[in-house]
This record gives structure tokens, sequence and C-alpha cells, in this order.
């Protein structure tokens, strides 16, 4: 009976020792599970996270490609503007260096120019040299080392040649006064055979001659056996009489 006792005994202890092993584990496997849930809530909101952040860095990315893109488009197109720009600059360099020499060339014609236009003054009519004589002080002051730029220099010189030239081959009959053979100035007019002759006659057609020109200026010859033909050519240029031959001396002595 007794050992009976004892071998109840020891079942009650034994369940009571498996309930609070049983116990124990329950309470441990919640521990877990809650460790668990924690640990998975906390990869959830750091896998949401990590996501938000990606599409942030993706949307970083994209600007930085953009702007990458655009950067280097940039850069290209700086390129191509300042290789256009080495060769703009080398062409004018090299228009610069033409013009330069075609400059110095122009300096040393124009140079020569302004000699012989000096030289030729003389040879000028007064009525013509009357006409150019602001362009002669020009050119005078020019041979004195003025300070007239080239482009003012070749006007003057190419306006001077023109007119002269235009002189040369027209008629042009002029008023002006000559001394006669007395030394007396009288008024006659002259009509001028471009650069190489002149006729003058006076109004009443008494006194009459001829000019050529010379290294110091016009050369005045009597000649009034020439009266009658002299007038009658100037009133055919001034168109009071018709058409006609006119015989006048060319070739005259100097």
């Amino acid at each position: 009976m007794r050992s009976i006792n004892l071998f109840l005994c020891l079942i009650l202890i034994g369940a009571s020792l498996q309930q609070a092993h049983a116990a124990e584990l329950l309470t441990d496997t919640k521990s877990i599970i809650q460790e668990w849930v924690r640990v998975e809530q906390l990869l959830s909101h750091e896998n949401q996270q990590w996501d938000e952040e990606k599409a942030s860095l993706n949307d970083i990315l994209k600007i930085l490609s953009a702007e990458r893109q655009e950067l280097n488009r940039q850069i290209t197109l700086a390129q191509e503007i300042a290789s256009r720009a080495d060769e703009e600059r080398s062409i004018l360099v090299e228009k610069l260096s033409s013009y330069q020499e075609i400059s110095d060339l122009l300096e040393v014609r124009i140079s020569d120019y302004e000699r012989q236009l000096v030289l030729i003054t003389a040879y000028l009519p007064q009525v013509l040299q009357s006409e150019l004589a602001p362009r002669i002080s020009r050119l005078n002051s020019s041979a004195l080392g003025s300070n007239l730029s080239l482009s003012e220099r070749t006007q003057t010189v190419l306006s001077m040649m023109s007119e002269i030239d235009s002189f040369d081959g027209r008629l042009t009959l002029t008023t002006e006064l000559i001394s006669n053979s007395r030394g007396e100035p009288i008024e006659v007019r002259v009509l001028y055979l471009g650069l190489s002759r002149a006729f003058y006659v006076n109004r009443n057609a008494t006194t009459a001659g001829y000019g050529v020109p010379t290294d110091t200026g016009w050369q005045w010859q009597s000649a009034n056996e020439l009266s009658a033909n002299i007038a009658k050519s100037l009133d055919i240029y001034e168109t009071r009489l018709t058409p006609q031959l006119i015989s006048l001396p060319m070739q005259v002595e100097q």
C-alpha cells in the first residue's frame, strides 16, 4: 500500500514537472514569435524605406544623366564654335596679311601718283587749277608729311586724275586775262582743246593768239591773224553759227 502511494506521488510529481516545462516552452515560444514578428515588421519598414530611397536615387540618376547629356552637348557645341572661330580667325589673319600687302603696295603707288600730280599741276590751265585748288592743297600737304589717311590720299589722287582726264577729253571755253605784246592785261575768251592747245580772242576780234602748256604754266603767243577763225570757232562752239570746217594751226612754235 505504501508502495502504491509512493508511485502515485511520483506520477503526480512527474505530471507537475511536465506541466511546468510545457508552460515554460509556451512562454519561450511566444517570446520567439513576438521577436520574429518585430523583426519582420522592421524588415518590412526597412524594405519600404529602401524602395522609397531607391526611387529617389533613380530620379536623381535620371536628372544627372540628363544634365550630363546637356553638358556634353554644350561642350560639343562649344568645341564646334571654337573650331569655327579658329578657322575664321585664321581666315581673318590671312585676309589682314593680304590687306596689309595691298595697303603697302597702294601706299607706294599713291606716293608715286602724288609726285606725278605735283609735277603735272604746273601744266594745267588756270581754270582747272582753280577747280582743283582744295585738292592741290591736300596734295601738297601730303607731300610735306601731313596726317592724311591713305584712304583720304587715295580719294584725292583719284578725283584729281578723274577731273584732269575729263578736262583733257573735252573743249572748254573760259574768260581770262592775258597780257598783250605791251604787257597790258586784256580780257579774252579762251577755248581749250583738252590740255594740249588753247586759242584766245578778245570780244571785238582784234587780238588773238594761242597757248601751250609748259613746266612754268601756260605760255601765250600773239597771233592776231588768227582772230577771225578763232572767233568763228567760238561762235560754232556756242551754237551761234552752224558747224563748218575752220582752219587753226595745231603745230605751233613754243
